[in-house]
C-alpha cells in the first residue's frame, strides 16, 4: 500500500497544470521508446525540462497514481506560526540564548497582554495608546522572567497589536450603553403586518434649527412627536420652551390629545415609549387602550435604556433631519459645538418667522414628505400616504375619545365634593358651573387636571365631566349680579322639580296616624298639685320677660342696612325674571 502524500493546502492549480504536461504520457507504458518520445514531446511543448517530467512521473506512480503527489508536500510546521511574538522579538530572543519553550510562554502571555490593553480605557485613544503601553508591559515582564535583550527587541509592530481590536468591547459594554446596544444582532420585524394606530411610537427630538423667543433669546424648538407603525406617518407637536424649562408631562399629553383628536389618527391600540418622566402618567390610561386593543395584548411598553435601535421613531427623526429641518432657515447641523453658521464668528441667524410659522412650514414639509416612497424595509416603493389609504380602502376606521373624557382619565383625583347651593369647593376656593344651580345636595366626582394651573373638573349626573369655573364676586345692586342670581335660582328650581318627579307622593298624616293607632294606652294618674299657670307665670318673672322679648325683636342698623339692600336685588330678581 503506497503512503499518503499530503500536499499543501494551496496546490491544486499546481496539481493539475503538472498533470495537463503528464496526461499524454501517463497512456504509454513504463520504459518504452513510445514514453520517451512522450517525454520529449511533453517537455517541447510545455517548456518543462525531461528531468523533471520523470521526476513528476515517478513520484505520481510511487503514490498509486494520486494526483495530490504533484503537489508541493505539505511542511512538517504547517498550521503552526512561524512567528511567536514578532519577527524582530524572536531574533533577538533567539540570538540572546535562551530555550524555545521560554518564547512560547512568552507569546502565550504577550497576546493576552494585548488582549487586556484592548478591554482597557486604553483603547478610546487608538491603537498607537495600546501599543505603547504594551511594549511597556513587555519590557517589564522580561525583566520579571530575567531575560535581558535589547531595546530594539521592544518595538512591536502594528500588525501584532490590531487582530486583537475587537476585545475592546469590553470597555464599550463597561463605560458606553449606547455604543454598546448599537452594535448588538437584533433581528428584523415586518411591521407591514401592522394596522393603522396598532402601535404609536412616541419620543421627543430637539430640532436643529434656531429661532428666537419673544424676549430675544435664542432657542431651540422641540418635537413630541407620534409615529404610527404600521403606515410610517408622524403625527408631532412643536414647543418652544422658556429658558431654563424642559418637556414636561403637560407638554405631552396636550400633543397626545390633538392626535386623539385628529380625524386621519385616533386612538391606538398600544404605545411604545422610551422611560422619561413625562412619559410616566400615561399608566393612568392603560385600561382605557385595553378596551380597545387585543385580549392579553401589551398596551404600554417602556423601550430598553439607552437603546435608540429599540425604537422605530429614531430612524424617522434622522431621515426628517435631512428631508425636513436641514432644509428650513435656522439650520445649524445636529453639532452644537460645530454649528453650521451663516457668518464666520457671527451666532447663527435665527429662523425669520414665530414658532406658530415654523410650525406650519414644518407640518407642510412634514406633508409633502408622506407623500414620498420609502426607500428600504418591508414598505419600500410604498409612501406612507399611499399605505393609510390601503387600509382606509380595506375598512379601517380610527377609534374616537372624547377630549375631556381624557383629561380627566390624566388628571389627579381630588374624590368627591358636595354641591351647596350652586358651588363646589377644592380646598379655599369656589368653583361654579351653570349646572350646578339644579343639582344641590349633590356628592359629585372632581379631579384636577394635569396642567399647571387649570381649573378642576366635575363629573355631574346625566350630563358628564363639566370644566367649572372660579366663583366672580358681583357688587351690591350690580345688575348683572342680580341677572345670574335670577338665572341660577330658575336653575335650581328646574332640577327641584326634576327631583319632585322622581319620587312617590307620599302621606305623613297615615303614618302618624298608623304609629299613633298602635301606640298602648293607660290611664294618666291624679296631679299632685294644680297651679294656676297664668298668675304663678306673673309671679315668678315678672315684666322682664316682655321688656326682653320686645328689645330682641327691634332689628339693628346694620339688619336694615342689610334688609334694604335684599329688598333692592329681590325687586331686580323678580323684574328680570318676568322677562
Amino acid at each position: 500500500m503506497p503512503t499518503k502524500f499530503i500536499a499543501a493546502v494551496n496546490q491544486t492549480a499546481e496539481e493539475q497544470r503538472r498533470f495537463k504536461v503528464l496526461r499524454h504520457i501517463l497512456d504509454t507504458s513504463r520504459n518504452t521508446k513510445e514514453r520517451a518520445q512522450a517525454i520529449r514531446d511533453a517537455s517541447h511543448h510545455h517548456d518543462v525540462p525531461t528531468k523533471t517530467i520523470r521526476n513528476w512521473l515517478n513520484r505520481l506512480e510511487q503514490h498509486g497514481d494520486d494526483l495530490d503527489a504533484l503537489g508541493r508536500k505539505r511542511p512538517s510546521n504547517a498550521g503552526k506560526p512561524r512567528v511567536k511574538l514578532c519577527v524582530q522579538f524572536d531574533k533577538h530572543f533567539r540570538a540572546a540564548g535562551y530555550a524555545e519553550s521560554d518564547l512560547d510562554n512568552l507569546a502565550t502571555w504577550f497576546r493576552r497582554e494585548v488582549a487586556g490593553w484592548w478591554q482597557s480605557p486604553a483603547q478610546r485613544a487608538g491603537w498607537k495608546r495600546v501599543k505603547l503601553e504594551v511594549e511597556t508591559s513587555l519590557r517589564i515582564q522580561c525583566e520579571k522572567r530575567g531575560f535581558a535583550l535589547p531595546r530594539a527587541a521592544f518595538n512591536i509592530p502594528r500588525s501584532q497589536i490590531e487582530p486583537l481590536r475587537y476585545h475592546r468591547a469590553v470597555d464599550v459594554m463597561k463605560h458606553d450603553a449606547k455604543r454598546h446596544d448599537d452594535a448588538k444582532a437584533r433581528i428584523r420585524r415586518d411591521n407591514s403586518r401592522f394596522q393603522p394606530m396598532e402601535q404609536i411610537v412616541m419620543d421627543g427630538k430637539p430640532l436643529d434649527c434656531v429661532l428666537q423667543r419673544p424676549d430675544g433669546t435664542l432657542a431651540y424648538p422641540k418635537l413630541l412627536g407620534f409615529m404610527d407603525t404600521g403606515t410610517h406617518r408622524l403625527f408631532g407637536r412643536i414647543v418652544l420652551l422658556p429658558q431654563g424649562e424642559g418637556v414636561r408631562q403637560e407638554h405631552v399629553t396636550d400633543a397626545f390629545l390633538d392626535m386623539v383628536q385628529d380625524p386621519d389618527w385616533g386612538f391606538p391600540q398600544q404605545l411604545y415609549c422610551d422611560n422619561g418622566t413625562e412619559y410616566k402618567h400615561f399608566d393612568l390610561i392603560r385600561e382605557a387602550i385595553k378596551m380597545i386593543a387585543d385580549d392579553g395584548a401589551r398596551v404600554l411598553i417602556h423601550a430598553k435604556p439607552y437603546s435608540g435601535a429599540s425604537k422605530p421613531i429614531e430612524s424617522k427623526f434622522s431621515v426628517i433631519d435631512r428631508q425636513i429641518t436641514s432644509l428650513m432657515d435656522g439650520y445649524t447641523g445636529s453639532n452644537r459645538m460645530d454649528k453650521k453658521i451663516h457668518r464666520m464668528g457671527k451666532e447663527a441667524i435665527p429662523y425669520a418667522g414665530s414658532v406658530e410659522q415654523f410650525e406650519e412650514e414644518f407640518f407642510l414639509r412634514l406633508a409633502d414628505f408622506h407623500g414620498m416612497p420609502i426607500g428600504s424595509g418591508p414598505f419600500k416603493g410604498r409612501s406612507p400616504i399611499e399605505i393609510y389609504h390601503d387600509h382606509l380602502d380595506n375598512g379601517w376606521r380610527p377609534a374616537r375619545v372624547h377630549r375631556l373624557a381624557l383629561d380627566c382619565a390624566f388628571a389627579k383625583q381630588l374624590g368627591t365634593r358636595k354641591i351647596d347651593r350652586g358651588v363646589i369647593t377644592v380646598g379655599p376656593n369656589r368653583f361654579r358651573h351653570p349646572e350646578l344651580a339644579g343639582l344641590a345636595g349633590h356628592r359629585v366626582p372632581v379631579v384636577k387636571p394635569y396642567r399647571r394651573d387649570s381649573w378642576p373638573l366635575a363629573n355631574l349626573p346625566d350630563i358628564g365631566w363639566v370644566a367649572l369655573e372660579p366663583e366672580m364676586l358681583s357688587l351690591p345692586g350690580d345688575v348683572s349680579g342680580a341677572i345670574e342670581a335670577s338665572r341660577m335660582q330658575k336653575k335650581h328650581n328646574k332640577g327641584v322639580r326634576r327631583l319632585k318627579a322622581e319620587a312617590n307622593s307620599i302621606d305623613p298624616a297615615a303614618n302618624i296616624r298608623s304609629r299613633v293607632t298602635d301606640l298602648p294606652t293607660r290611664a294618666a294618674p291624679a296631679p299632685l298639685i294644680d297651679v294656676m299657670l297664668s298668675d304663678e307665670a306673673e309671679r315668678f318673672a315678672g315684666a322682664r320677660i316682655e321688656a326682653e322679648q320686645n328689645r330682641l325683636a327691634a332689628p339693628s342698623a346694620e339688619e336694615r342696612r342689610r334688609a334694604k339692600l335684599d329688598l333692592i336685588t329681590d325687586i331686580l330678581e323678580q323684574k328680570y325674571a318676568r322677562k
